[in-house]
């Protein structure tokens, strides 16, 4: 390899390595859980995921807590005025954008939950990208879920 490939590559390296570096890929901001009701083994986590790079797509998210998790959106059905959930394959999380996980809105549903989840989880989440975040999740009671659920 030549002396001008190798400095090419170790050109590209730093220009493709250097937004990482500058922390300037996906993050997750503002993640928690609702806390299950007792005796269920059904939840709900939300947050905002923010991606100043590519566009990217979340297309797993899993949690130690939990024998399930999947993605779910709201929709309005056509044939009625009633909204219904579906589970969904992947998130797009566009260029410059952010998708907000919230309630009433796409969330995260936590299934086959390991008892009653007290004070915080760690969720998981993979992307198409390769990108993998670990973010660690409060779990809010139902009167503090209700206050993010309602800021007013």
């Amino acid at each position: 390899m030549t002396m001008k490939k190798k400095t090419l590559l170790v050109f590209l390296f730093f220009l493709l390595a250097a937004p990482l570096a500058r922390g300037e890929g996906i993050s997750v901001k503002d993640p928690w859980v609702r806390q299950n009701p007792p005796g269920t083994s059904v939840t709900a986590a939300y947050m905002v995921i923010e991606n100043p790079g590519p566009d990217d797509e979340l297309v797993e998210i899993s949690c130690g807590c939990s024998r399930e998790a999947s993605l779910h959106v709201i929709e309005m059905k056509e044939d009625s005025d009633s909204m219904a959930m579906r589970e969904v394959a992947s998130m797009a999380v566009p260029s410059g954008a952010s998708l907000a996980l919230s309630p009433g809105g796409p969330h995260v549903m936590l299934m086959g939950l390991s008892g009653d989840i007290k004070e915080s989880v760690v969720l998981e989440l993979r992307f198409r990208s390769g990108a993998r975040i670990s973010v660690k999740a409060p779990v809010l009671s139902p009167r503090a879920a209700q206050k993010r659920t309602h800021p007013h």
